[in-house]
């Protein structure tokens, strides 16, 4: 059913008569953000921001809408980026609508990471000079793209003082340390600062005008919830879900305490995958020490001479991949579209090369078991949304949810704009192509239509073209 939302874009508001999207529209817009989504999973969310809330004729959703998922996905275990992808095709059309959007996001990073684990020699060399400028050029389109987001979502979520103590807040904590808890732990915390705040002021208002105002602050309040026309399954089924997933990690766990590695290859790379994709918070980078840790086995021999012992740590035989492997498929994931969790597909496949196992299967192991968690969570967990977010509890809590989920994008923006400086074959010129690319996003205005839904891929795109021009001309 048809409905009307008003879109706020900063202090300017307007009103649009948005319609749910058929899976075609669904199609046409992910089909080519797959292919364009470089840079991580804030740079993603800052295209889903340009793409469906700021430059779209008719936007998918508010950005209070926008920042509510954000906080959601940030709050679930799996990848955020991913699971926006899911939530956003849902919001429009439904379960159908949320597989369309997620799979078009995945699988070209899927497909390339696949081909590469599948190709990949015993040791892997590292990347041509024209390879790491296209990967520069494009590592520093995707840091415009999310300063881009990170200054739209501070102006539009952070207008109060607390909210903006609680958005500078989160920043800072998210810079200076990244563990699996403290994003969920920094969310929370902005929602009981801002519920804590809206209890104190009611209860100042009805010592002041008595009951009438707080009531009428309280009724305000709930009609802020802005309908959202899919959710997705019932809550019944929702639940069923969550269960299922509790119950194949216990299973699965079980399972492989009791097996051996040798005669169980699969189950046992199904499993490791499957609970590093249960616990992690905060996408990509996270995991990475996880993976690292159950996919690279090490041995220590110690020897005995002249009255000393001397011991030696080295990678097993038996390890899934060599160390030398895991960080290039992480070099190349890095330069792939997508979420880094495709790095998965890679591990799956020179693991299953190494087994001598059939690296479609290998593959599907790895991919399904640290994708799975998070997407089942995000389908499982948002008819249960659509019902928590009118209450009044949700709505104290909102902005401070809302705001800290931003300063986690802020704390990105800063961290990736660093780190593609200190990585690149030309640091100066990055920053130059970050600045142009930042430009080109947040302050060039193009006709509302197609240029305006396209726009941020094509930012993208020009980063590695404007990264090959830099090495073609010899920049530093």
């Amino acid at each position: 059913m048809a409905h009307r939302e008003i879109a706020r874009d900063g202090d300017e508001e307007r009103a649009s008569y948005v319609a749910p999207s058929p899976r075609r529209e669904i199609a046409s817009s992910f089909a080519l953000l797959g292919w364009t989504a470089f840079g991580g999973p804030a740079a993603h969310v800052a295209l889903f921001n340009e793409t469906f809330v700021k430059r779209a004729p008719r936007p998918w959703m508010t950005s209070g809408t926008f920042a509510e998922l954000l906080a959601l996905g940030q709050c679930l275990p799996g990848p955020t980026s991913t699971q926006m992808s899911f939530a956003i095709g849902i919001a429009r059309g439904g379960v159908a609508g949320g597989a369309l959007s997620g799979t078009l996001f995945q699988y070209p990073g899927l497909l390339l990471m696949s081909l590469a684990g599948a190709g990949a020699a015993e040791t892997l060399v590292n990347p041509g000079q024209t390879l790491r400028a296209l990967a520069g050029g494009l590592s520093a389109a995707g840091a415009g793209l999310i300063a881009s987001a990170a200054a739209s979502l501070t102006r539009s979520r952070a207008k109060t003082a607390t909210t903006k103590v609680l958005c500078a807040t989160s920043a800072v904590v998210a810079c200076y340390r990244q563990t699996a808890w403290l994003f969920p732990a920094l969310i929370a915390f902005g929602g009981c600062a801002t519920t804590c705040e809206a209890r104190a002021r009611e209860r100042w208002a009805k010592k002041e005008d008595g009951e009438t105002r707080g009531a009428r602050e309280d009724a305000s309040g709930d009609e802020d919830a802005e309908e959202v026309a899919h959710l997705g399954l019932t809550p019944a089924v929702g639940g069923c879900l969550i269960v299922g997933w509790i119950v194949a990690l216990v299973a699965l766990g079980i399972a492989v305490s009791k097996t051996d590695y040798a005669s169980n290859k699969e189950l046992h790379w199904f499993e490791a995958f499957w609970r590093t994709g249960s616990i992690i918070f905060g996408g990509g980078q996270v995991v990475l020490p996880l993976l690292l840790n159950d996919v690279v086995q090490y041995e220590t021999t110690c020897s005995i001479a002249s009255g000393a012992t001397s011991c030696v740590r080295s990678e097993s035989l038996t390890s899934w991949v060599t160390e030398e492997q895991f960080f290039a498929g992480l070099a190349m994931a890095q330069a792939m579209p997508g979420p880094l969790f495709n790095l998965s597909a890679y591990l799956g496949a020179v693991a299953a090369r190494r087994a001598g196992v059939n690296v479609v299967v290998g593959i599907m192991c790895a991919w399904f078991g640290l994708f799975g968690p998070g997407v089942i969570l995000i389908f499982a967990v948002l008819p249960f949304w659509g019902k928590f977010r009118k209450w009044r509890v949700y709505r104290r809590a909102l902005p401070g949810l809302n705001a800290s989920a931003v300063g986690l994008v802020v704390a990105a923006a800063f961290n990736i704009a660093f780190k593609v400086k200190s990585l690149s074959p030309f640091p100066n010129a990055t920053v130059c192509i970050g600045m142009i690319c930042t430009f080109c996003v947040h302050v060039v205005k193009l006709p509302r239509g197609t240029w305006t839904l396209i726009q941020a891929p094509l930012v993208v795109v020009l980063g590695g073209l404007l990264g090959l021009i830099a090495h073609g001309t010899g920049m530093n």
